[in-house]
């Protein structure tokens, strides 16, 4: 394994790493939804945007997606990381609210557990419906229920603040990505909440 692998940790990682074997099937559930709707695009040029590690486009691989994927994120660490592991899929350092892409590149965005961290989460949001042309799949914590879940986590001393700036209802997030297009689909998935999105 490579140095630059042995030597990044995030709290990305760790949370992906986690061993607790009811969060790990928690998580495979989410990603077994995410994969569904990626296959319900039919999406062959995806943006993976706030990649981080590249653990979800691992997830989407292992569930048959082959088409093109390309990752960005802003720690350089997190995309070392992914090259490392996926060297054939494209891994780029970018800052979301500023991509360097055209209009309408992508036939399909991904944005998995990002936009809770990001203070400017509505220019982030344009940005991303700017650079693909048919879909917007996004992912956010369910609250209150996250919120309610991670305190018990850190007072049982196993679980970390996960240092998010937005907390989103299930009414409000779909208000939240009303002006980018028609909402297709959204449904809860234990702490989460996925958002498909028609881009208009």
């Amino acid at each position: 394994m490579a140095t630059s692998v042995l030597a990044h940790d995030s709290n990305n990682l760790r949370k992906w790493e986690y061993g607790n074997g009811l969060y790990q099937r928690a998580l495979h559930r989410y990603l077994d939804r995410m994969g569904s709707l990626l296959d319900q695009c039919g999406a062959q040029n995806v943006l993976d945007a706030g990649c981080g590690e590249g653990y979800v486009q691992r997830g989407m691989t292992a569930r048959g997606y082959r088409g093109r994927w390309t990752g960005v994120d802003l720690s350089p660490g997190a995309v070392r990381f992914a090259r490392d592991r996926a060297p054939h899929h494209e891994w780029r350092v970018e800052d979301l609210a500023k991509l360097r892409f055209e209009s309408s590149t992508f036939d399909a965005v991904l944005c998995s557990q990002v936009l809770e961290h990001i203070p400017t989460p509505d220019r982030v949001r344009d940005e991303l419906a700017r650079v693909t042309s048919r879909h917007l799949l996004v992912s956010v914590p369910f609250e209150p229920v996250f919120r309610g879940l991670c305190a018990l986590s850190i007072a049982l001393g196993i679980g970390q603040d996960p240092g998010h700036v937005n907390f989103w209802t299930g009414l409000a997030f779909r208000r939240f990505l009303r002006p980018v297009g028609r909402l297709l689909h959204w449904e809860r998935t234990t702490a989460y909440q996925i958002a498909l999105v028609e881009i208009t």
